[in-house]
């Protein structure tokens, strides 16, 4: 076996062990696209709530949540399939790491995307993430490949363009400079045009099926991306910080003559994809460089082939080789946002978790079975009930402009649910205006969820004994479960990994 396999084969063990000791992280937003791929599943349709009859696109992506449906029709956990789809994912990007190049350039492109802990959580947290960064990462190789002048199969760019767009729009914009490369190259070969017809049909599809399902031409995802035009100073450096020698390695190619096409192809691509967020700001949720993480495995690539361009000086090359993968390995753990998505999985489960659970178990008919909430995933999730998102996102009534104040009230909700940073009741949330939307409930809680988090669970009169029963159990067993530690620190997170 040869020295690069051996290293390849202790890097999945590492990819191994780093995915376990990720694996409670799932994001709430992981929970609203499996709400949605269940009930699509069980032929609802693409809809938030069994009866929605105004449905909006409240899922981060199309493919994605269309990929867990066909599973959950078969009885399939969609979110297990979301983290076990991540991990294939993640395992799949160090395996064309490790073959796009050789040498000194694979051995330091796959320890720097392997040693960076943020990977594992990207990859087991059940979003596109991982799927996007794969996405990417394939067609930065094939670009480099068409700069090479190597043989590559014209089918794949076009369809890997439409897959990206499918999957997040920063995607689409990340894979353009290599489809332009590509397509100056080839554009008139038969397998290219082929490619391109089946991907013009593809997207065309998309948009017919965006106007008929929802009403508007532009997908949802896209028009949320794309916010007031700006500069984002603090989210380019805190970026730079993280990932500033695989950036510098990139740009240094420039400085070799034989690779200067090469590295002038990783330095548009990479500014493909970070210029959009620079200028309208990073969306919600850029837990640990989330959106930089799309193109963090071209950059582990290009830093790889600079330090195998410095073989004349192996001393340099395997200086430089440690410290870059070192620095983005240090980088990783110290993560200003890293105690709290470690600890995430953990909060989830003993508190919303367990009120969706306490909800499901609860004595309400089904015709009154409605919560109101404002984080849209979990407690939906686990409930099973009828939802009112009052942050508007899978609310479209509330996306067309009413109030929540007034789409709430007109639901009548057996159960509103209110988070809070500490123990004080907030006036408003999401708009909705507090003490207005819960006169008249019964207040159960609040209940922990760490320091700093708090979900307050109102009931209506009517149903306060049976949910009061079914929810202080649940959230008992939770608390027994994950213990009572609130903290919001690596060591809590640590802890739990020795339990």
């Amino acid at each position: 076996m040869s020295r690069l396999a051996v290293t390849a084969a202790g890097l999945l063990v590492v990819f191994a062990f780093g995915t376990w000791m990720a694996w409670s992280y799932v994001t709430d937003a992981t929970f609203v696209d499996a709400r949605y791929a269940q009930n699509l599943a069980e032929g609802h349709g693409l809809v938030y709530n069994v009866a929605d009859h105004d449905p909006v696109e409240g899922f981060t992506s199309l493919v994605w949540t269309l990929w867990q449906a066909p599973f959950a029709a078969f009885g399939a956990d969609p979110v297990l399939v979301a983290q076990v789809t991540g991990v294939v994912a993640g395992v799949a990007t160090l395996i064309l790491l490790m073959r796009a190049v050789d040498g000194a350039a694979a051995v330091v492109a796959g320890c720097a995307y392997v040693l960076f802990l943020p990977t594992y959580f990207h990859v087991a947290g059940g979003l596109e993430t991982a799927l996007v960064a794969l996405v990417v990462l394939r067609m930065a190789v094939l670009g480099m490949r068409v700069v090479e002048e190597r043989h590559v199969v014209d089918l794949e760019p076009p369809l890997l363009l439409v897959l990206a767009a499918l999957l997040r729009p920063e995607a689409l914009i990340a894979v353009l400079p290599a489809f332009v490369v590509w397509f100056r190259s080839r554009r008139l070969s038969g397998q290219a045009r082929v490619g391109l017809m089946i991907a013009v049909v593809l997207a065309l599809a998309c948009v017919v099926w965006t106007v008929v399902r929802y009403g508007h031409l532009v997908p949802k995802p896209w028009s949320d991306a794309v916010g007031p035009l700006g500069f984002d100073g603090s989210w380019l450096w805190s970026t730079f910080v993280v990932f500033a020698p695989l950036l510098l390695l990139t740009v240094a190619l420039l400085t070799w003559p034989a690779l200067r096409r090469v590295g002038a192809f990783f330095c548009v691509t990479v500014l493909a994809a970070g210029l959009p967020i620079v200028l309208f700001g990073p969306p919600e949720a850029d837990a640990l460089h989330r959106y930089a993480f799309a193109v963090f495995p071209v950059l582990c690539l290009a830093a790889g082939v600079a330090v195998a361009a410095m073989a004349g000086v192996r001393f340099v090359q395997a200086g430089v080789g440690v410290v870059v993968v070192g620095w983005v390995a240090v980088a990783g753990v110290a993560s200003p946002g890293l105690p709290a998505v470690a600890n995430t999985g953990v909060d989830l489960e003993r508190t919303h978790a367990a009120i969706g659970r306490g909800l499901a178990d609860a004595d309400v008919p089904a015709g009154a079975r409605t919560v109101a909430v404002a984080d849209p995933g979990v407690i939906p999730y686990y409930s099973g009930w009828n939802a009112v998102d009052y942050s508007g996102r899978n609310d479209g009534t509330i996306v067309d402009g009413a109030r929540p104040d007034s789409v709430v009230r007109s639901h009548e909700p057996a159960v509103i649910v209110v988070p809070s940073p500490g123990k004080n009741l907030p006036d408003t949330v999401h708009g909705l205006d507090i003490p207005i939307a819960v006169a008249g409930y019964s207040q159960l809680g609040p209940f922990q969820a760490r320091d700093g988090s708090w979900q307050f669970v109102f009931v209506a009169p009517r149903w306060e004994q049976q949910v009061e029963v079914t929810v202080r159990a649940a959230v008992a067993r939770g608390e027994e479960q994950y213990g009572n530690d609130y903290s919001v620190t690596i060591n809590r997170w640590l802890n739990s990994l020795k339990d």
